[in-house]
């Protein structure tokens, strides 16, 4: 595979703090040919000096308006992009100096995905958690694994190197999901292409309070919504029992399971 540019997009609100880190694990990549398009949905903090402080002639400073979100933040991006890959950075995660160079190399062993994503570790509050996928995932993590994602999503934002075109083919991120936006995406990415993965933890992922992955109402209101979208095929996979059993366990870990049942009968006769 020949040196395709790769246009990494990384969406950041008020993380003036964590946004230097983050954009330079991507200017200390090994691999060169890319472009950094850091997408500022409307930041009220000194984000823009920050960023601008940054010395590198590829980095690429956008400033929406107005707050509307990461995966329209995402999606923005994706349309600045000059190169025929995108790859997506958080502002408060790390990416490994190898992390693109080792992702090109398994596609060119494998020419037949649109996609390939890594392992990543998490952290939160310094407190290492552990990695995803977890070891024990192992064999079902790429090709054609769109029933896998229906039931757990192992592909972190962060981690996603995909055709550019595809990407749009697809639909881009879903700009109503406010939570797991980034599993819904994968899920409808797997319905068309095979994905790979290089099996390395190549991205630090840092949980901090605002980030992407916070809010918990909103988590059970957008896995509702999937678990109601994808119902037929949870079905015939004889999974989609064990999916909402799990979920409402976890309500009732959080002290929603009343709502939370109702929300998912809502979204199942819409």
């Amino acid at each position: 595979m020949e040196m395709k540019k790769i246009s990494v997009v990384i969406p950041t609100y008020n993380r003036s703090g964590l946004i230097e880190r983050a954009v330079k694990s991507v200017t200390q990549q090994t691999y060169e040919n890319l472009e950094i398009i850091v997408v500022d949905d409307g930041s009220e903090d000194d984000t823009e000096a920050v960023v601008n402080s940054i010395k590198d002639n590829r980095i690429r400073y956008i400033k929406l308006p107005a707050n509307s979100g990461v995966s329209n933040a995402r999606n923005k991006g994706v349309e600045y992009a000059t190169g025929s890959l995108v790859a997506f950075q958080d502002s408060d995660d790390y990416w490994r100096p190898r992390k693109l160079e080792k992702q090109m190399e398994y596609w060119k062993e494998h020419p037949e995905f649109r996609m390939i994503y890594c392992a990543y570790s998490y952290s939160k509050n310094g407190d290492y958690l552990g990695k995803v996928p977890a070891d024990e995932e192992r064999g079902v993590l790429e090709g054609k694994i769109f029933e896998h994602l229906l039931m757990q999503n192992t592909i972190g934002a962060p981690t996603i190197l995909a055709d550019k075109e595809c990407f749009q083919a697809c639909g881009g991120y879903d700009t109503s999901f406010s939570s797991i936006e980034d599993w819904e995406f994968v899920i409808r990415f797997s319905k068309d292409y095979e994905i790979g993965y290089v099996d390395e933890i190549l991205v630090d992922a840092y949980f901090t309070e605002g980030g992407v992955t916070a809010g918990t109402g909103a988590f059970f209101e957008c896995r509702c919504r999937m678990i109601a979208a994808y119902k037929e095929e949870l079905m015939a996979a004889g999974t989609f029992d064990p999916i909402v059993e799990e979920v409402f366990l976890r309500a009732q870990k959080a002290g929603l399971l009343d709502i939370v049942k109702k929300m998912l009968l809502l979204y199942l006769q819409a």
